[in-house]
């Protein structure tokens, strides 16, 4: 996203656009600014580059009439990673009452110029419930639930922001480091958890890693989301789901998600989804009898690396088991365990419904992967004992 924000001239152009970084998330104001100064003028060729001096520990700068001019000056924002918990502490005041600095950056957003953000700074855009993005593993999300962070400190848990992110985007939670950190199951229960609150949401997005979501005609009818980068996107659909919980014991139904990859578009308002005309369908062309199984569904302990072309070259478990059902002649369902015992969590997988589609663009050849997507997978998740 740093790369094609400048160089597509979304956020000015090669040589002309002039960026502000929010650095709020960072713990390390003065390093991160360096590093990103680096990235966007020397690999992405920027104008300028103004690491924005908001953080907690100097929020008084979100109401400094200079820094608030600067950041009206700047052709896109950007916010870095970090704690997006220290975002929101950053640009609102008490009750989430927005900054001057936050609204002079909504006012520009408004008005056309691109705002984007890597992990806690693509966690916090939505104005729906906002996840904490270093807590809380999928199994202990499905073991324990979720948690408004401002009731439970304790990290191990997933922790959220019941009064959402910074509003720049509506209707759905977004999660980042996302297959490649297992975090399926956390999205699904964060959404079940929290859909009944007042920014709560029943649509959630997660984004893998060197990937990125690209919406446009934000707030329209033709509001579109499209997924750029090596791996893929993952929607969650808690909207027609069952869930019945207890401690200890936990079990959702009927949950509808997809998992688009790189041209692949979803419209937001319709929930359309139009795979890119690389692809091709799967169905009548499956390589494998068999779907396979796991037994470490949420595997975060994957070594991810990657040729020279803009391609997936190894899957996590959970991506791996959906794509080998819709790559399979003669399963319709599939299911991977958690590695995790007392409770251990199941994960059923079905492409059954009649709108449950796969498509592919497959490698070139025996060393290469099949870039494939898929929408309309019927997952069920529940506790074995």
């Amino acid at each position: 996203i740093k790369k094609w924000g400048v160089q597509t001239g979304g956020a000015g152009g090669v040589n002309h656009a002039k960026l502000g970084i929010v650095l709020a998330a960072s713990g390390d104001f003065n390093a991160t600014c360096t590093f990103y100064v680096n990235v966007f003028l020397d690999m992405y060729h920027a104008h300028s580059v103004y690491c924005i001096p908001i953080n907690v520990n100097t929020t008084s700068a979100n109401s400094d009439p200079h820094v608030i001019e600067r950041i009206k000056q700047q052709t896109g924002i950007f916010f870095a990673g970090g704690e997006p918990e220290s975002v929101i502490e950053s640009l609102f005041y008490k009750n989430h009452v927005p900054s001057p600095a936050l609204l002079a950056i909504k006012e520009m957003f408004d008005a056309g110029i691109l705002v984007s953000g890597s992990s806690a700074g693509a966690e916090c855009m939505p104005s729906a419930v906002m996840v904490w993005g270093g807590t809380g593993s999928s199994y202990n999300a499905l073991q324990f639930g979720t948690y408004d962070g401002s009731e439970v400190s304790d990290r191990d848990y997933q922790l959220y922001d019941k009064d959402g992110g910074v509003g720049l985007l509506d209707g759905f939670i977004i999660d980042a480091h996302f297959s490649d950190r297992g975090r399926e199951g956390r999205l699904i229960r964060l959404l079940s958890d929290t859909r009944h609150l007042h920014h709560g949401a029943n649509w959630g997005f997660g984004i893998d890693e060197d990937t990125a979501l690209v919406i446009t005609n934000v707030g329209t009818e033709n509001e579109k989301a499209e997924v750029i980068g090596y791996k893929g996107v993952f929607f969650a659909d808690v909207s027609q789901s069952n869930i019945t919980a207890k401690y200890n014991s936990y079990s959702i139904t009927n949950v509808m998600v997809h998992y688009l990859t790189h041209g692949d578009s979803l419209f937001l308002k319709n929930k359309t989804i139009i795979f890119s005309s690389s692809k091709s369908p799967m169905i009548g062309f499956e390589r494998n009898s068999r779907a396979m199984t796991s037994t470490d569904v949420f595997n975060t302990n994957i070594t991810i690396s990657h040729s020279n072309e803009p391609l997936p070259v190894h899957y996590p478990e959970f991506v791996k088991v959906a794509n080998s059902l819709f790559d399979s002649k003669l399963d319709n369902v599939s299911y991977g365990d958690t590695y995790e015992h007392n409770p251990t969590f199941r994960v059923y997988m079905s492409r059954s419904w009649s709108e449950a589609e796969g498509y592919t663009e497959r490698g070139q050849d025996f060393q290469s992967n099949d870039i494939t997507s898929y929408k309309n997978l019927q997952v069920n998740i529940t506790s074995l004992g």
